[in-house]
């Protein structure tokens, strides 16, 4: 019995080991079970993934890794913590758009372009038509000025025309005049006619002389200026006074007088001058950029302020084919027919042109198709054949001097509107729509320009007709491209900062890169040493306008005008003291400035003359200077300046925008000065 228990003892001993194991080994599997349950995605998740292609890296992949700056695109930095080392706003994450496919393109929502205003219109083909405004003044014509001089020697006994202003008719009296000259001449005529009907010679000879004589007295007194009438007159012995009258040469107005009655006259000197004011001249200056938009021939329209509201009009009589070196301009004649006598020499005229334009300027115009022209007078125009009226050479057509087209045989140009076009300085950039996208997507394109026709473009390259581009919204469009960190108006190279150098295409985006430093000279150090109150009140200028002080600016260039008036030129020299004085005529301020954004635009001046000083002649004293540089300053066109410390304190936009900005550069002193601990004075301010 005993070895029964026993037996039976170890028999369950070897089932209970073996079963305890088991049921350790069910247990674990069982919980693998529930874990795998637990953990396993819902049906409907890997649903998804599997819809939508993407596996798990892909997901992670289209979370936001790259932050920028609303304000400064091309910054681009993985921490979402950090600050835009530009103008040091919060950052915010940069999203897939969808447009990664095209370097040059910009997706954007329906809501995003509904939005931003985006609209669209069509590339044209048509001749747009330009307006050009000149400026001028109104003046005599000079084919319609006679000038009266003696012809003899005279005293004038009688002046008709005795004031400025005096209207004549051609032919009316001015003055009479007493020549002894002139009665001897009428006494040769008298004898010589005289000897001639008393002639009985029989000799062929002696009555030719006789003849002669005659003729040669008639044509002396001619000479003088004396009219058929006259002659006739003392000829057949019925002109019996010693004076003599002399008369207008034409219809007019007296605008000059010489002569007062008593006067003693020589051969030659000036009586009077009379004008014809029924034609007159419009005489203005226009631009190179305007040249290619006039031709002779073209109709103006001007007024004048003696007569609001009403206009009046001419042609364009003379264009001078040089332009003035000094102005850049180029005299522009206008004819003016002036038969009631409104318009009056020495008005002041504003005018205006229009021309339909082409790809190389002004539409040669056909007003004047079958017409004929004077070739040394211009204005004078006919409908036939002739004499020119005033030269007298024979009229030619119109369209043999060139002044004729025929706008059919001109072909019409690309158009778009001006709104269309961002301009880089050195690009024209345009936003061409995409069509038939699913979303809103836009294209960058640059494109080449003609001449500008008012509200339009004309285009010579980079469009076709019937694309559409953004007329409006196109800074938006801009923008997308920017943050997505492609070629855009402002970076055409596209890209982010990245995690290098924040600064990197800093230069770009202001403009250019920093010049080069001039190669500094030495000049006398009391020259260097009488720039220290120039610098110092430069400085008290620049933290005034930081601190949005219009007054402290005021002071500051009062002090500045007082400080240029004590810097002595001597030992100035070439260059050096050109530099200078370049320099002096920024920094003078002599308006009364009561506006602090024209102070701030006079104060871009200044800095450049600052800067200008400090490459070329330095410093002396203990305190360095650093240049600091705004890209957004004056509509992104960027500006610099210099002042003290390294904290950024922009003087272009004050409190709004305070610390905007960057140093570039630091100026130490020719010789710095070691100063005791616990000194604070700075430069140029008096802290007693």
């Amino acid at each position: 019995m005993s070895n029964f228990l026993h037996r039976s003892r170890s028999v369950l001993g070897w089932l209970w080991k073996h079963t305890a194991a088991g049921i350790a080994v069910v247990a674990i599997v069982g919980a693998l079970i529930i874990g795998y349950q637990v953990g396993k995605p819902a049906p409907e998740s890997v649903s998804e993934v599997a819809d939508s292609g993407h596996d798990h890296g892909e997901a992670e992949s289209s979370e936001p890794q790259m932050y920028t700056c609303s304000m400064h695109p091309s910054v681009r930095v993985p921490d979402p913590d950090a600050k835009c080392p530009i103008c040091f706003m919060d950052l915010i994450p940069v999203l897939d758009d969808g447009s990664e496919g095209s370097e040059l393109r910009v997706t954007m929502s329906e809501a995003a372009a509904a939005m931003s205003r985006i609209e669209t219109a069509p590339v044209g083909r048509f001749f747009p038509t330009a307006e050009i405004r000149l400026y001028g003044k109104v003046t005599y014509d000079e084919t319609s000025v006679a000038r009266l001089t003696a012809y003899f020697p005279g005293r004038i006994e009688r002046l008709f025309v005795n004031y400025i202003g005096v209207p004549v008719a051609k032919g009316d009296h001015m003055a009479e005049l007493y020549s002894p000259e002139v009665l001897a001449a009428f006494e040769e005529l008298r004898q010589s006619t005289q000897a001639a009907s008393d002639s009985t010679s029989t000799s062929e000879l002696i009555r030719s002389t006789t003849r002669d004589t005659v003729t040669a007295s008639r044509e002396k007194l001619r000479l003088f200026g004396l009219i058929a009438e006259q002659i006739a007159a003392v000829e057949d012995g019925s002109f019996d006074s010693d004076r003599l009258a002399i008369f207008a040469p034409i219809g007019g107005v007296v605008t000059h007088l010489a002569i007062r009655e008593g006067d003693y006259v020589q051969t030659g000197a000036p009586i009077a001058t009379v004008a014809d004011l029924s034609r007159l001249w419009l005489d203005m200056e226009a631009y190179e950029s305007q040249l290619p938009m006039l031709r002779w021939g073209q109709r103006v329209s001007l007024t004048v302020e003696a007569h609001p509201g009403e206009t009046f009009e001419g042609r364009i009589a003379f264009i001078e084919p040089m332009v003035d070196e000094r102005t850049r301009t180029a005299a522009i004649r206008v004819a003016v027919e002036n038969p009631e006598r409104r318009l009056k020499p020495g008005m002041f005229a504003s005018a205006v042109v229009r021309t339909r334009v082409a790809e190389d300027g002004a539409v040669v115009n056909d007003e004047l198709a079958g017409r004929w022209v004077s070739p040394m007078h211009p204005t004078v125009v006919r409908d036939g054949p002739g004499q020119c009226d005033i030269c007298g050479m024979d009229m030619v057509p119109a369209e043999s001097l060139g002044v004729v087209g025929d706008p059919s045989t001109v072909a019409e140009p690309l158009v778009i509107p001006r709104s269309s076009v961002l301009f880089t300085g050195t690009r024209s950039v345009v936003y061409v729509e995409i069509p038939d996208a699913e979303k809103p997507t836009y294209e960058g394109r640059a494109v080449v320009l003609g001449p500008r026709a008012g509200e339009f473009y004309i285009v010579r390259e980079g469009l076709s007709r019937g694309e559409r581009v953004v007329v409006n919204g196109a800074f938006r469009v801009d923008s997308a491209m920017q943050i997505s960190a492609k070629p855009s108006m402002m970076t055409p190279g596209g890209g982010g900062g990245g995690g290098g150098n924040p600064h990197a295409g800093h230069g770009d985006m202001a403009g250019g890169s920093m010049p080069a430093m001039p190669e500094r000279v030495t000049v006398p150090d009391s020259f260097v040493f009488a720039l220290k109150p120039v610098y110092a009140a430069y400085l008290d200028a620049q933290e005034s306008l930081a601190a949005d002080d219009l007054g402290g600016f005021a002071q500051a260039a009062t002090d500045l005008r007082t400080a240029l008036g004590f810097v002595e030129e001597a030992g100035l020299v070439g260059e050096p003291l050109g530099a200078w004085r370049r320099a002096a005529v920024k920094l003078r301020v002599d308006d009364a400035i009561t506006d602090i954004e024209i102070a701030r635009t006079h104060f871009k001046g200044m800095s450049e003359a600052v800067i200008a000083l400090q490459r070329r002649f330095g410093h002396r004293g203990s305190e360095t200077w650093n240049l600091a540089h705004c890209p957004m300053a004056f509509d992104n066109e960027g500006a610099d300046w210099l002042q003290r410390g390294t904290q950024i304190n922009n003087p272009y936009f004050g409190a709004s925008m305070l610390r905007c900005g960057d140093v570039r550069e630091s100026f130490a002193p020719l010789n710095p000065v070691p100063t005791n601990a616990g000194d604070t004075e700075m430069e140029g301010h008096d802290h007693e």
